[in-house]
């Protein structure tokens, strides 16, 4: 595989230097990392475990999820028949763009807390955070019974938070923004990347350009082309743009499903490649 990668300062997930083979190698690679992550999450089932374990395997169940529906859609995978391949990226970016972001959340809730305060902490802001989002969603609605739930909700967890040791030693803004809602975690986007050893700059690039896909915005209709580019044809475009996007979600399965398995080590027997055993997928190859 060409190892030169194009610069394009509109698309970071622009290359032309794809072949065929190189196609067929990196679907392999992300059918053996969907296949390992399914069978491990499987395995880890219904356990005893410490609560931010038991948290985390959530998460990564829905990153499987993302994972197969992904693989289904690629062209030529063997995890779904039809009749022709479609070659539109709109098919994976959603999915991709959900991985790479529960990538950061799993990686956060899946870390041995320092205290029970501080995964106390956690913990509640996530329940703020979703507090607030169901809020928001019946309030445009007629459903008050629901509505006076959830504010009675809102108000427990603020309380909970603001008697909580490790919440009050947090900065001033941290704990205002944690309060309101607006955050899942309380490290903000770019510290968990910096944590990650990601570059924010780039990850916010990548992030925007595949929610373009992701909703029908400009990028993803201006230069379509009559049987080519954005209409589901095979084309050099949206081919790179698949192979790309499984190279990302490759490496984000595989380190998830290495952070998975430290947690719960006796599911390391289950990583066998496409060989894998799991429900809810294609036979393991031989």
């Amino acid at each position: 595989m060409k190892s030169d990668k194009a610069e394009n300062l509109e698309n970071p997930l622009e290359r032309n230097d794809f072949t065929i083979d190189d196609f067929h190698h990196v679907l392999r690679e992300f059918d053996k990392a969907v296949c390992e992550a399914n069978a491990v999450s499987q395995g880890v089932g219904v356990r005893m475990a410490e609560a931010y374990q038991g948290w985390s395997t959530y998460i990564f169940a829905r990153i499987c999820i993302h994972a197969s529906i992904m693989i289904s859609n690629v062209p030529k995978s063997r995890w779904a028949k039809r009749d022709y391949d479609f070659w539109d990226f709109a098919s994976i970016a959603s999915h991709v763009r959900a991985i790479l972001e529960a990538e950061l959340l799993f990686m956060y809730l899946s870390e041995a807390p320092d205290s029970e305060e501080a995964w106390s902490a956690k913990l509640n802001v996530m329940h703020m955070n979703d507090c607030v989002k169901r809020i928001e969603l019946f309030t445009q609605s007629d459903n008050t019974e629901a509505l006076e739930f959830y504010n009675e909700q809102q108000s427990i967890i603020a309380e909970r938070l603001n008697k909580n040791p490790a919440f009050l030693s947090l900065d001033s803004g941290t704990r205002k923004r944690c309060l309101s809602g607006k955050a899942l975690t309380i490290p903000n986007r770019d510290d968990l990347l910096i944590k990650l050893g990601k570059d924010p700059k780039s990850f916010k690039v990548m992030f925007d350009f595949l929610s373009h896909y992701t909703h029908i915005l400009p990028m993803s209709y201006y230069k379509m082309e009559p049987n080519g580019r954005g209409t589901g044809c095979f084309n050099k475009f949206d081919f790179g743009y698949i192979i790309m996007g499984m190279l990302l979600c490759t490496e984000s399965l595989i380190k998830c499903t290495e952070r998975l398995v430290d947690i719960f080590p006796d599911v390391k027997r289950l990583r066998k490649g496409t060989k894998s055993k799991f429900t809810l997928g294609p036979k393991p190859t031989k």
